[in-house]
């Protein structure tokens, strides 16, 4: 069975949602999340997120980062986005495992809902296109190296404190984990993060944890997605 938790600042939308979720077969909403606090509560109990680009208190890109790290198995589709290949792109290197179009009817909805839950992706021919350049050129790079050498040094301008967050963000500790064990608020956690993945030019925390494990060993560590 698809459990599907939906993420949406908009109690109205989420409701929308969860009215034309609960006719289909085989398919249960766990609840309906406006908050980061609120979806990390609920995450354990779905095996698909149908996620909107913000909620109240953070973004997709930064809740795909987390996500990735701390629950892997969950797949994650993003809801809402205009058709633009370079910024849907944007969400999949981030960790999403599909996403929804602001046109796409509620059939088309369910039907990449289901592939996702069955490790399958549906996308568009011009995603799919822009895919293959950003893959070649990936490919094109000489190694990893080129990545990290333009990054080596920015590991120098973090702080003592930026610098026991990355530690902790490498271990795959969530924000609030990470307070905790700092002893400061989540809020000021999610400020170094930000500084952090600033300073090192990185999208997410699984680039900025990459950057730190490959300058801790003689040769690069791939980072689990």
């Amino acid at each position: 069975m698809i459990r599907i938790l939906l993420g949406h600042p908009s109690r109205l939308v989420c409701d929308s949602l969860r009215t034309a979720l609960d006719n289909i077969e085989d398919v249960y909403v766990v609840g309906c999340a406006t908050t980061a606090e609120e979806l990390y509560f609920l995450l354990p109990h779905s095996n698909v997120v149908l996620l909107g680009s913000e909620l109240e208190d953070t973004t997709a890109l930064d809740l795909l980062a987390e996500i990735r790290m701390t629950h892997p198995q969950i797949k994650v589709l993003v809801l809402g986005l205009n058709d633009n290949p370079n910024a849907i792109i944007r969400y999949i290197e981030a960790g999403a495992a599909g996403y929804i179009l602001q046109d796409e009817s509620v059939v088309e909805m369910v039907q990449k809902l289901q592939a996702a839950h069955e490790e399958k992706a549906i996308v568009s021919p011009s995603v799919a296109a822009a895919m293959m350049d950003r893959l070649t050129h990936l490919a094109s790079l000489d190694t990893p190296a080129a990545y990290l050498e333009a990054r080596e040094t920015q590991l120098t301008d973090l702080t003592p404190r930026e610098e026991e967050v990355l530690v902790l963000i490498n271990e795959g500790c969530s924000n609030q984990e990470i307070a905790d064990q700092l002893f400061i608020e989540c809020g000021t956690v999610k400020n170094h993060v930000h500084k952090i993945l600033k300073k090192l030019d990185v999208n997410n925390r699984h680039e900025a944890a990459y950057v730190l494990q490959s300058n801790q060993s003689p040769a690069p560590v791939a980072v689990a997605a």
